[in-house]
């Protein structure tokens, strides 16, 4: 007898799921706040299946803590160290990747971050800047670094550099300081630009220049927060007002 699919079910978890990342990120819910199940099924008006399946995803993904005796909370930022460890690594493998993509030159992947330079551009062009959907440009962000690092010919190279989840964990630090997506646009047009021409050398240092010159951006705009904030990853406040979602973090150190 076939099962019953969970299609419902799983619809649910997706959706719970979206919606507790969406708060975090937003910081409705600060770093250190308890995620009670009892409680956000009451919200929600659902059972606590799902609530616990969506709060266990987003452990996998680094936004929640678990522990046997307290549960659930909002996991701590990294700190800013490990923000520059990532970049780092980030930039030896996807350096590497986008030498590969020149050499191969492959039209798929190619068609895929080409797509998402020009549906950042259309973004930039229906609005002035300060409006643009950051969101949705993170988004656009991810599809840009992930057509080429799955194109490189090195699943455990490109599944090390996914896993770490790097575009949200950005978006948790880059919320109360959305920068502009002109930048990261130009800088993704010249790293598409030299893998098309197949030029090994000035891709990887495209990339270089993108992911150091993208982290160097939010530490300028950090060290002009007021004095008293530490310019650091972890430094916004614990009860920082809910960002809107339209303007939430997205041009980051894609």
């Amino acid at each position: 007898m076939v099962a019953k699919p969970l299609l419902a079910r799983v619809a649910l978890v997706d959706q719970v799921t979206a919606l507790l990342t969406q708060r975090i990120l937003d910081r409705a819910y600060a770093p250190g706040d308890r995620l009670n199940i009892d409680a956000l099924t009451r919200e929600f008006e659902v059972s606590s299946s799902p609530i616990r399946e969506a709060l266990t995803r987003l452990a996998a993904l680094g936004l929640v803590a678990s522990t046997s005796f307290s549960g659930f909370s909002v996991a701590p930022e990294p700190p800013r160290a490990w923000f520059e460890q990532l970049r780092d690594f980030r930039i030896l493998n996807e350096s590497w990747a986008a030498r590969q993509l020149a050499r191969t030159r492959q039209a798929g992947p190619i068609a895929a971050m080409r797509a998402s330079v020009e549906a950042m551009e259309q973004e930039l062009s229906r609005s002035a800047e300060s409006d643009c959907d950051y969101v949705g440009a993170s988004r656009l962000d991810e599809a840009f670094h992930g057509a080429m690092l799955s194109a490189c010919g090195n699943e455990i190279l490109a599944r090390a550099v996914r896993n770490l989840h790097p575009h949200l964990h950005h978006a948790r630090l880059f919320n109360s300081r959305p920068h502009g997506i002109k930048p990261v646009l130009d800088e993704h047009g010249a790293i598409l630009e030299a893998i098309v021409r197949g030029d090994e050398d000035a891709a990887a240092a495209a990339v270089a220049h993108h992911l150091n010159i993208s982290w160097q951006r939010y530490c300028d705009d950090a060290s002009l927060q007021p004095v008293g904030v530490a310019a650091t990853a972890a430094s916004p406040p614990r009860r920082a007002a809910p960002a809107p979602a339209s303007r939430r973090a997205a041009a980051s150190p894609s």
